[in-house]
């Protein structure tokens, strides 16, 4: 999909796809036709010098404070310079061109007030690629994302600094460069610019299009390390699965069988002595469970987001069929905030649990691995620290898993009473993400040497594909080494798009989470 059309109904998954092969956006007839009808219905209401918040009136604790028709254009500049008070990090490119894309799916429904000429100019920024610059820290997730979308905003009237074929520069620089002339705000215009939950959206489609390629990584280093351990397939039998009901479970269990389908080596240690582990320690044995309540956590996201993306979330709202506006609150972000913490939670005990298989894959009284994946134990180290900087990552992910959402502080005088901290969660996520992938990545290094390490009986297709992949594009190194290096050439290995292709080639290949 290389054009994605604004004003129809988006599907996340097919969004997605867009995100990935498109770079070009064309609002519909349709909805062409709502926005101007809105608009000129917002006129003619605003002639009858009703209080109409944010139209009318001043914004927040000021709500009460009349505006002059004449005054209301300057109302909506006020309202953007006031707000774009952005601090921290500058938000990365893609998320901003994401949430642009929402805030424009949002605008041409028709129910915002804004006129033509204000969509067509997002549009425009849009598909001539410019980027403004705004910043991670300043909303609450309440009242919209108001200092991030201000940024934004900010760029749309000529002001405000854009990202441009690579640069950073003044926003109307690039305006004359690409024969663009900035907005002159009117009624309600800045408002709907920026009373919406476009970046905490933003943020949780980014952290969904990834999180299906972290776990079925996850669960392929699952698959090595039981390999590696010489582990039992036999908890992942879809009849376990059908006694406990539950979607993620059976789908975790679906994938395990086939990365392992076929495995020799699992089979050449399906027959158990009198003396041996009859039972595998809960982070192998207990894998469905575990991953598949997070799989089902994701598939609430992607309930979630399919709405979210198809939402009108600014205020007051304009009904041009009932000739009315109504003030509400559609742009608290709690219906975020919620699944985005929950995934947080699930994507953090991925990370536990393989720890869990780390520490057995270096554990001295294994017997199946050399002590600490060492070639000569004692004269060398192997990846015992390795396992210390999984330890690290770790701690720093647990003290990420406090909520946002519970912080509650009252602004604005007391009018904003209960916000949802969403965007905070939001960014959050996207650092938990980032240490989980790297804590996978450990394990499948430290799997595939221990596999490399120990003579074993043939592996299962999918893996054997996978681990001859690796071991053609990473030099095994017996003897001690600088295990960093390794790290980065595993961190590069895992976007390249071969690795893709032998990841995701197993039968029943799941499209959606749901």
């Amino acid at each position: 999909m290389k054009v994605l059309n604004i004003g129809e109904e988006l599907d996340i998954n097919d969004f997605i796809e867009w995100l990935e092969n498109g770079n070009q956006v064309k609002i519909t007839d349709l909805a062409i036709k709502k926005v101007q009808d809105c608009y000129e219905s917002l006129k003619i209401l605003n002639l009858k010098e009703e209080p109409i918040y944010g139209i009318s009136t001043g914004f927040g604790q000021f709500q009460n404070k009349w505006i002059e028709l004449d005054k209301q254009g300057e109302l909506q500049v006020n309202l953007i310079r006031s707000h774009a008070v952005g601090v921290g990090d500058q938000i990365d490119r893609k998320i901003v061109r994401i949430a642009m894309v929402l805030l424009l799916n949002s605008l041409a429904k028709g129910h915002s007030g804004v006129k033509l000429e204000t969509v067509k100019l997002l549009e425009s920024f849009i598909n001539k690629d410019i980027m403004p610059v705004t910043y991670e820290i300043g909303s609450l997730g309440a009242s919209g994302d108001l200092a991030p979308l201000a940024h934004i905003a900010l760029t749309l009237i000529g002001e405000g600094e854009v990202n441009y074929e690579g640069e950073i520069m003044e926003t109307k620089e690039v305006l004359k460069i690409v024969n663009l002339k900035p907005l002159k705000l009117e009624a309600k215009e800045g408002l709907a610019l920026i009373n919406g939950t476009h970046f905490v959206t933003a943020y949780a489609v980014e952290l969904f299009r990834r999180s299906k390629h972290l776990i079925l990584t996850s669960l392929m280093g699952a698959s090595l390390s039981l390999e590696a351990l010489r582990g039992s397939d036999v908890p992942y039998d879809e009849n376990i699965a059908n006694l406990r009901r539950h979607h993620g479970h059976k789908m975790v269990s679906m994938i395990m069988r086939q990365m392992l389908k076929n495995s020799k080596n699992i089979k050449s240690h399906s027959h158990h002595s009198s003396h041996e582990k009859t039972q595998d320690p809960y982070s192998l044995r207990c894998l469905p469970q575990v991953v598949g309540a997070v799989w089902d956590g994701f598939g609430y996201l992607e309930k979630t987001l399919n709405v979210e993306i198809n939402s009108v979330t600014d205020n007051p709202l304009l009904f041009v069929s009932e000739d009315k506006v109504l003030s509400g609150g559609n742009f608290h972000a709690e219906p975020l905030g919620l699944p985005l913490e929950m995934v947080i939670i699930g994507l953090i005990e991925i990370a536990n649990i393989a720890e869990a298989r780390v520490s057995k894959l270096v554990d001295p009284y294994v017997d199946e691995l050399p002590s600490f994946l060492a070639g000569e134990p004692g004269l060398e180290s192997g990846y015992m620290i390795a396992h210390y900087t999984v330890a690290s990552l770790l701690n720093k992910l647990r003290g990420l898993g406090m909520p946002n959402l519970v912080d509650n502080i009252h602004v604005s005088g007391g009018q904003e009473d209960h916000v949802s901290m969403a965007m905070n969660t939001a960014t959050r996520s996207m650092k938990v993400l980032e240490m989980v992938e790297d804590i996978i990545i450990f394990e499948i290094m430290m799997a595939v040497r221990g596999l490399n390490l120990v003579q074993h009986d043939e592996l299962s297709l999918y893996l054997s594909n996978m681990l001859n992949f690796i071991n053609e594009k990473i030099e095994f190194i017996v003897d001690d080494h600088v295990i960093r290096n390794v790290f980065v050439d595993y961190k590069e290995l895992m976007v390249m798009e071969k690795y893709k292709e032998i990841l995701n080639n197993f039968e029943n290949y799941p499209k959606s989470f749901l």
